[in-house]
């Protein structure tokens, strides 16, 4: 059963739904599990699943573009453990701010690049976290959603930032799960963090300083957190 359909041992709302506080709790029992080492459910819950969004239909063609002045090869981006809140078929939008929501707002932008330093259109970046009270919602997309990049293989969104959480004695720093793969490479599972939770990252033993965004204020808007996925080929 996929992750994202893991729900029905989870206590439900009269209207026969879990809530999203429910899906949060059950989720990080069996991330602390994992993080203690207690049982076999515990480690399947963060077993990566497949990108299975819109890589079946046909991609766009894959523009060939020479790499940019400066930027020629680089390594592929860090994988990180999925986690247990994945779910799969979110919709498809760049904007994941609620109406009335209580965040701090931020924009994060990049591009989605081979190894080689060449753009990848059409690429399906697919991202998810916390809102502002340092929940995850499984069951109305809330904070979660996938897009295709750009002919230049950009990509961009609207959320707000993370909070981080504790359980069970585990710390997690604010951070962006994201699954990227283009049509013809493998697919990456990471998360990214900020620069400005230092406190946190140092208790965060998932915490990779190599996947921090690039974070900058705005004059006319809301900080923007720059970061590049770099891909393997298949």
């Amino acid at each position: 059963m996929k992750e994202g359909a893991r729900i029905s041992a989870i206590p439900t709302r009269d209207d026969g739904r879990p809530t999203r506080r429910d899906v949060l709790t059950a989720g990080l029992g069996g991330l602390g599990l994992a993080a203690l080492g207690l049982g076999g459910l515990a480690s399947k819950q963060i077993v990566p699943q497949p990108l299975v969004h819109d890589l079946a239909a046909p991609a766009p063609p894959v523009i060939a573009l020479a790499p940019t002045p400066a930027c020629v090869d680089q390594p592929a981006t860090d994988p990180t453990e999925e986690g247990p809140f994945y779910a799969p078929n979110t919709p498809l939008k760049t904007d994941f701010r609620r109406p009335g929501h209580r965040g701090r707002e931020l924009v994060l932008r990049g591009r989605v690049l081979d190894v080689r330093c060449r753009p990848i259109p059409g690429a399906v970046i697919d991202l998810w976290q916390t809102d502002e009270d340092a929940l995850y919602d499984n069951i109305d997309y809330g904070y979660r959603g996938h897009q295709l990049t750009g002919p230049g293989g950009e990509f961009e969104v609207s959320t707000v930032f993370p909070k981080g959480y504790s359980i069970l004695g585990l710390v997690r720093s604010p951070h962006i799960h994201a699954k990227v793969q283009g049509a013809k490479t493998k697919l990456l599972t990471t998360q990214i963090f900020f620069p400005e939770d230092a406190e946190s990252h140092a208790r965060d033993p998932r915490f990779n300083p190599r996947l921090v965004v690039d974070l900058r204020q705005s004059a006319s808007g809301p900080p923007v957190a720059t970061f590049d996925f770099v891909l393997e080929d298949a």
